[in-house]
């Protein structure tokens, strides 16, 4: 491979400013041709500029593994006759070297590199358009199978569709015979464009399935696809899946569709109805919404049930015919659902005017809407490539779990009672600052809300590893040890947070390799930091991992986005507000300086003294408490203990290392991947891909002891326990993991 890239990347030099080379060209087609047809027989190809130029640009750049998906869907593809209507190097039919077929090549180029690169004779391969070439086929065929150009506008004014693909697919669908099939990648429009869905009802076209290919999977491009399996025969539901680059994974969904067969999971296999489908990650979130749902204990109605919709139009804040029974959803974006035109946030014609019925609260059901369950509800329901936004159809069939009205007044009742509490804590505060001589008459007033236990339940809500500490520190009444346990909890904070989102990253090292330049410190000071890692280092790094999830997660891209979003395992809302929040690194950064200049004091400290300094460190606690809030609340930190495989699934017995409590919840995990039982992973509530965190966290199954990685003394890793004290310390090997651990964070040249 070395040899056919070196001479892949010579020949580009000396066709340098002749051949066009982007960020979206790809040197696959070169590869595979030096690899299945030799040196020699690649510099042949080489020697062309035109033919050169036709490799690096082709129409559609799939996945490698969907071409072994497409054998598994069909029975002995190699005896069937196939027709390709838009040949391209990348097509099926050229890179599985399919012998009986036709095919149409739209570019004269791309068809002297598909019969001179891969061999192909070329009375195989028309050179025309295929739609103009298909009114004039008489042949009928056993299968077609194409990778049609996604956004074509060489659209005739007869289509229906006004896609290219789709009439293309329409088109082939005369050739093809009656109980045979066509398989076409296809980009999301065609899942929820009505013009699409209309023209192949028109032609009495069904969608047998449907297979999901995500974002980022094209190499050049993020948009997300489809597989899609048309018959001419009609199906009363759709078999939908989501693909993967795990051949294995993908097996049992092919198996699961030829037996039609629901998968464990809805991305191993489901059946939807076409016409009402709209895209699989607003079906995913769907799902997601009602398993959220049921722990209201409530039934879910449709909002159509229990209100009216109207787009606003053109219309100002002014012209807008409002009353006190109304409330405002955005179209687009999670801006705040609102009771009144005057609290618009974005233009009115971007919200739908929502008129309820007299048995739903507005006051409520605006709340509602604006809490993690109604923001996924939204989500659920919007629709779109470019710019995804909500419809009327779309949102009427929103399910919503409400109360009734009583309840609905009653928590509004409840709710106002916190906010007063509020509002007179607030006031206490304004109080104590504007008058410091009434500080004990203050602290008298606040008794009554004081809570001895309000803190542990709190860490009933963290992962094991620092809860545990924290718990050290409730349990002691000595000021000096307390403080010493808010110190070892504030460093093991930083290094855990750091090491979920590292892990979240290193999953994809693609990815991985491209942005880490936004996280590792080229500043010399940071050179081999880790190998004696201190809580500036740490604090260093997760300031930069902090600022690179905020940039990454505000890029305008939605399908970039969203594969960011999938790589950090689709956390909740609260845990996303955790990972950006900008407040975590002044409160770390604070602490780390009061230690710094603490245990350089060059005297013991007394009684008053420690009191004064936990008072500090426990403002900062407070601080950091405000900012994690509930934000461990939707995911956990696992230990897998045993487990087996079925039908592609993973269902694991785990220890849910959450809280300071032992011995700890045992949970079912079911997981799209083998676990080890000597790794921690980290899942959010609704995935099932559990994060494999990286080696900073030692977890003994037997003592129930947690292990923080602390420095390499020798040829030795040193780890530390801030909470079990019999032994507090252990030394063990390095060994490769860790190796390839300080791989990842070496100085960046």
């Amino acid at each position: 491979m070395k040899e056919i890239k070196d001479l892949i990347w010579k020949s580009l030099d000396s066709f340098r400013g002749d051949v066009y080379f982007g960020r979206h060209n790809d040197l696959s087609v070169l590869e595979k041709i030096g690899l299945d047809f030799g040196i020699n027989h690649l510099k042949k190809v080489l020697k062309s500029k035109e033919l050169l130029q036709a490799a690096m640009n082709p129409n559609c750049q799939p996945p490698e593994w969907i071409y072994k998906f497409i054998i598994s869907l069909t029975d002995d593809i190699t005896s069937k006759r196939v027709l390709d209507p838009f040949v391209g190097v990348n097509s099926f039919l050229v890179r599985n070297y399919q012998k009986n077929y036709k095919g149409y090549c739209l570019n004269q180029e791309e068809r002297k590199l598909i019969v001179e690169g891969f061999n192909i004779d070329e009375s195989q391969i028309l050179l025309g358009d295929g739609l103009e070439l298909l009114a004039q086929e008489n042949d009928k065929f056993d299968l077609v199978i194409s990778f049609p150009p996604f956004g074509m506008r060489k659209i005739s004014p007869e289509s229906i569709s006004r896609d290219y693909a789709t009439d293309l697919l329409i088109a082939s669908s005369k050739h093809v015979k009656e109980n045979n099939k066509l398989i076409f990648l296809m980009p999301g429009k065609f899942v929820f464009d009505k013009k699409i869905k209309k023209a192949l009802t028109e032609f009495n076209l069904f969608i047998d399935a449907l297979f999901y290919l995500p974002e980022g999977s094209h190499s050049n491009t993020n948009i997300p696809s489809y597989l899609v399996v048309v018959s001419k025969l009609a199906a009363q539901k759709t078999f939908l899946a989501k693909l993967s680059s795990n051949g294995e994974y993908n097996n049992v969904i092919a198996d699961n569709f030829k037996k039609k067969k629901k998968g464990k999971t809805i991305s191993m296999g489901s059946f939807i109805i076409y016409e009402d489908f709209t895209s699989f990650k607003a079906l995913e979130k769907s799902n997601d919404l009602f398993n959220l749902g049921r722990r209201t204990g409530l039934t879910p109605t449709a909002l159509k049930n229990i209100a009216s919709l109207k787009t606003i139009g053109k219309k100002s804040v002014e012209e807008i015919e409002h009353s006190n029974n109304m409330i405002y959803i955005p179209r687009v974006g999670l801006s705040d659902v609102v009771e009144n035109p005057a609290d618009f946030k974005i233009k009115p014609h971007n919200y739908i005017q929502v008129i309820l019925d007299n048995q739903i609260s507005a006051t409520y059901l605006v709340k509602y809407f604006n809490t993690s369950l109604g923001k996924l509800t939204r989500e659920s329901r919007t629709v779109g490539t470019t710019i995804k936004n909500i419809t009327l159809s779309s949102l009427e069939d929103a399910p919503l779990f409400i109360p009734a009205y009583q309840e609905q007044i009653s928590l509004i009742d409840v709710n106002n009672k916190i906010d007063n509490l509020l509002l007179e804590i607030s006031e206490y505060k304004n109080q104590l600052w504007k008058r410091p001589s009434q500080t004990q008459e203050i602290n008298k007033s606040i008794v009554m809300y004081e809570k001895d236990n309000s803190i542990e339940k709190w860490l009933d809500s963290l992962p094991f590893p620092i809860s545990s500490i924290l718990w050290k520190y409730v349990a002691t009444s000595e000021s000096k040890r307390k403080i010493e346990y808010l110190f070892h909890f504030f460093e093991a904070f930083s290094e855990f947070l750091a090491m979920l989102i590292l892990s979240a990253f290193y999953q994809d090292k693609k990815f991985y390799n491209s942005e880490s330049h936004r996280w590792i410190n080229n500043d010399n000071q940071y050179d081999d930091w880790i190998k004696k890692a201190t809580f500036g280092g740490w604090n260093n790094l997760t300031a930069n991992l902090l600022k690179s999830v905020r940039t990454l997660i505000n890029i305008n891209d939605k399908d970039e986005k969203d594969i960011f979003f999938d790589l950090l395992g689709k956390p909740s809302s609260e845990f996303l507000n955790l990972i950006t929040s900008k407040k975590i690194i002044p409160i770390l950064d604070n602490v780390r300086e009061y230690r710094n200049d603490w245990k350089g004091h060059g005297g013991v400290a007394g009684e008053q003294e420690n009191i004064n300094r936990l008072t500090l460190l426990e403002k900062e606690l407070n601080s950091l408490r405000q900012v994690i809030q509930g934000a461990f609340d939707d995911c956990r930190l696992i230990s897998a203990t045993t487990g087996d495989y079925k039908n592609g699934i993973h269902n694991y017995k785990a220890k849910e290392l959450v809280g300071n409590k032992t011995p700890f919840n045992e949970i079912k995990v079911i997981s799209l991947k083998p676990l080890d039982k000597d790794k921690l992973y980290f899942v959010h509530q609704n995935h099932n891909e559990p994060i494999e965190l990286l080696p900073f966290i030692k977890f003994n199954q037997e003592s129930k002891a947690c292990y923080f990685y602390n420095s390499i003394k020798t040829t030795n890793v040193r780890w530390i326990s801030f909470h079990f004290e019999q032994e507090s310390e252990l030394y063990e090997a390095v060994d490769e993991k860790f190796e390839e651990l300080f791989k990842i964070l070496e100085h960046q040249s």
